[in-house]
């Protein structure tokens, strides 16, 4: 009786071993080319504007197409003078004031919502869902005759306006985060004799991180970018922000393509620098190791 070994690189059929087999091309069907020219069109669409603000901010000539540049700074120093600059203080004041309003009274609604028993918690939460979702053009009219009634047509209270505004869909955004964390962290503080305060603070705040950056983010995204809200409720124009000295560059026969594109892209400046700012709770995510720092 012969004994027949079989090695680990052996293979039981007599056909060729599929591992070794060379790798075939792989084959660019009509759907996938169809799909990939879609997709390179919609990117240009969104590449092409881009391009033009470039080439248009650094453009001594500088027009509603898309060029290449006659290279100048001349529209950066168009684009800060006069109270253009001081628009772009204006927005960031505003955006401030609107995102710590919002963001701080979302966290303590959202932890109220999450951990504490409140009668018909379940209708509250779609009543604040719903009011997220109700356009704030149709509450401008109202606002504006309760402003004016009291002098309220400034900057701060507008500010505020806009901070409220955001708060119903960061109440969801942190909340959902809030209820993430495990209720036994905040039983271990409490044992430690960490009042309600301590522990929304040490405990919930550091591991729903990621949750209040996003809320910070559009919060101040919310405000950032409001034009209607801020040219209603400032009368002063030296109180106006960004959103409303961007019309400063259309005239009534000549419209500043250069100085324009130049604003343009120092208006984006802050959102860029929050948003890395906060890119890494994001990059983190959730870490329940936040929890017990300091």
């Amino acid at each position: 009786m012969s004994i027949v070994r079989i090695s680990a690189d052996s293979t039981l059929s007599d056909g060729p071993n599929p591992a070794l087999a060379p790798v075939q091309p792989r084959r660019v069907t009509g759907g996938k080319a169809i799909s990939n020219v879609v997709l390179l069109v919609l990117g240009a669409l969104f590449l092409m504007p881009l391009l033009w603000l470039i080439f248009a901010s650094v453009d001594s000539h500088a027009g509603p197409t898309i060029e290449l540049p006659r290279f100048t700074l001349d529209q950066f120093k168009a684009a800060v003078s006069g109270d253009n600059l001081r628009a772009l203080l204006n927005s960031l004041l505003i955006s401030t004031i609107a995102t710590i309003v919002s963001t701080v009274a979302a966290i303590f609604a959202a932890y109220a919502f999450s951990r504490r028993h409140i009668p018909w918690r379940g209708p509250a939460l779609l009543f604040i869902l719903m009011l997220a979702g109700v356009p704030v053009p149709i509450l401008i009219v109202p606002i504006y005759e309760l402003f004016a009634n009291y002098g309220f047509l400034a900057l701060v209270p507008a500010a505020i306006f806009l901070g409220v505004t955001s708060l119903p869909f960061e109440i969801w955004i942190i909340k959902n985060f809030i209820d993430a964390v495990p209720t036994d962290l905040e039983e271990a503080a409490r044992l430690e004799q960490a009042n309600t305060l301590q522990v929304l603070l040490r405990v919930v705040l550091p591991v729903a991180m990621p949750g209040i950056a996003a809320a910070v983010i559009f919060g101040f995204i919310n405000a950032w970018g409001n034009f209607l809200v801020p040219l209603i409720l400032i009368v002063a124009s030296s109180q106006q922000p960004a959103p409303v000295a961007l019309f400063g560059f259309f005239a009534n026969d000549v419209i500043r393509y250069g100085a324009m594109a130049a604003y343009s892209i120092l208006y984006s400046v802050p959102v860029v620098i929050l948003y890395l700012a906060l890119g890494r709770f994001f990059r983190g995510g959730f870490v329940l190791g936040g929890a017990v720092r300091g």
